[in-house]
């Protein structure tokens, strides 16, 4: 009889023991088990907008149901264990982003070479736009501004005239340095310089290669990369169209490889003033966006500036050889 009391205070000291700790583990564990956010990003190339959709670890009815006895345990452990896995691919997606932006961009068969070491640089816009307008091509009756205000920097409120500024003469000292005859199309931002009148300097320079500097801004905030836009083929453009090209692209690739920056392609533009009066080889770099709040930070950065200017450089020495 004895033994029998005793059997039985065991058994319900053990379901005592088992129930109070099972109140402190549960709450915790399913409180986490609903915590993490997987996010699965998804972009839309055809606007460039950047879509999210979440995966949430839910904690199920069954789960409250069954918070008895060490069950609970058992399965916090298993909603842990795909916590775990979605972790894990969070990382590997987080590796695999990071990989694409240590990538190389292979620079191009250089089939045309710079004419001669005369570069024009043309920084864009200025600090007062110009609202006339002038023939976007030389026999078009389409007419486009002479001149605009650019961008502004979305967390700087930087405007695009001075970052244009601050690395086109970054770009002179160093093509400088390498021995180019370096041509601007203006220093001073307070300068009014119409589109066409900074193509027909070009022209006149007879420069081998017309660089244009420039910042890009978008409505959506996660757009971010260079771009380079190049002459499309038509009747004014039919002789610089090729080597514009191919210049374009080399000195793109050089920088998003220098400046560790995401590589968004050329571009071919009939629609611009500058390429159209243009006689000879013409680009334009995208730096980046200043309506992205990271890039807006990056292009007011001097040191950011400098490896900018210095990919240019790199690409134009490329040209040459």
């Amino acid at each position: 009889m004895n033994k029998l009391k005793l059997l039985l205070l065991s058994v319900t000291i053990a379901i005592t023991v088992s129930a109070c700790g099972n109140k402190g583990v549960s709450k915790e564990d399913v409180t986490l088990v609903g915590s993490p956010k997987v996010n699965n990003v998804v972009e839309d190339k055809s606007d460039n907008t950047v879509k999210e959709s979440s995966n949430n670890a839910k904690v199920t009815e069954e789960n409250k149901v069954e918070n008895k006895g060490n069950q609970v345990v058992t399965t916090v452990k298993t909603e842990k264990q795909e916590i775990k896995q979605n972790s894990n691919e969070k990382n590997n997606l987080q590796q695999m982003m990071q990989t694409s932006k240590n990538s190389k961009n292979p620079i191009p068969k250089v089939e045309y070479k710079l004419s001669n070491r005369t570069i024009v640089i043309d920084p864009g816009h200025a600090s007062k736009a110009d609202t006339g307008k002038e023939p976007v091509s030389p026999s078009s009756s389409v007419l486009k501004y002479k001149q605009t205000g650019g961008a502004q920097g979305v967390i700087t409120n930087t405007p695009e005239y001075k970052i244009n500024m601050q690395v086109a003469l970054k770009l002179k000292e160093y093509l400088d340095e390498e021995g180019f005859n370096v041509v601007m199309t203006k220093t001073n931002n307070s300068k009014t310089m119409t589109n066409i009148e900074r193509a027909k300097l070009g022209n006149e320079a007879d420069a081998g290669l017309v660089i244009r500097i420039h910042a890009d801004s978008a409505e959506n905030k996660s757009a971010n990369g260079a771009s380079m836009l190049v002459p499309a083929y038509n009747k004014y453009t039919k002789k610089i169209y090729k080597q514009s090209k191919l210049f374009g692209e080399v000195i793109l690739n050089t920088v998003t490889n220098e400046v560790g920056m995401r590589n968004r392609g050329v571009i071919e533009r009939s629609d611009m003033t500058g390429f159209n009066w243009s006689t000879v080889p013409v680009v334009l770099i995208e730096m980046g966006f200043l309506s992205n709040p990271q890039e807006d930070k990056n292009l007011s950065n001097e040191e950011y500036q400098d490896k900018i200017a210095k990919g240019i450089v790199k690409g134009v020495q490329v040209l040459t050889k």
